[in-house]
């Protein structure tokens, strides 16, 4: 049997920008209209697909809205374990914020926290999903950390990440209410900020603190 993989290729191409094009169109609802207008059937319509289209790719609406994101941190947490075992903490965690932060997953992040400005339900669902990044975090820094490391350190390590893209974010959204997500020097100011609150982060988190005290 032979595996033509030029059609491969294609097939994979095109459920990517179907996958894509779906997640921009969930974007776009909530954006303007809110969470409570996200249906599987204004998704479809939006992104030009049919609902049974909708739910080949994502097992929930809300995955739609989602699942840019999620890959996104999947990714971050892999890149964080793939580290050199010995190097730093910090610059571990500084090399994989710098691949992270030309993501343009940051674009939509910005989206949604600005209609959660003016939507209590969007604000409920991003604030649920920002708990499950958390989580990730946590267990990405239980398995680089290894079993003997302060269970506190590492809970409150990842709780102050997760609290850093979120609300840095929001400070944002708060400064340039009404700018061009795209815009380059959005995104530039965005990076900044992010990068400064982590360097603040890691000026508190001492490494030596990563073993469970007796006190």
């Amino acid at each position: 049997m032979t595996i033509d993989l030029a059609s491969c290729g294609l097939r994979a191409m095109k459920k990517e920008r179907t996958r894509q094009a779906l997640s921009q169109a969930a974007v776009a609802i909530v954006a303007t209209e809110g969470i409570d207008a996200l249906t599987a059937d204004r998704i479809a319509a939006e992104a030009g697909v049919s609902r049974r289209t909708l739910f080949n790719y994502f097992a929930r609406v809300e995955d739609v809205l989602t699942a840019s994101i999620e890959q996104v941190t999947q990714d971050t947490v892999a890149a964080f374990l793939a580290r050199p075992a010995a190097e730093p903490l910090r610059e571990s965690v500084v090399a994989v914020l710098a691949g992270l932060l030309d993501d343009p997953v940051f674009a939509q992040a910005f989206v949604l926290e600005r209609a959660a400005e003016s939507s209590p339900a969007t604000r409920r669902f991003l604030r649920e999903f920002s708990d499950s990044q958390i989580d990730a975090f946590e267990v990405g820094l239980r398995q680089r950390l290894g079993a003997d490391a302060d269970p506190v350190y590492v809970a409150a390590l990842a709780a102050a990440a997760g609290a850093i893209l979120t609300r840095m974010t929001r400070l944002i959204v708060a400064e340039t209410p009404s700018a061009d997500p795209n815009d380059a020097s959005l995104t530039r100011r965005h990076h900044d900020v992010i990068r400064r609150a982590f360097d603040l982060l890691f000026s508190g988190f001492d490494e030596a603190a990563l073993s469970e005290s007796d006190s």
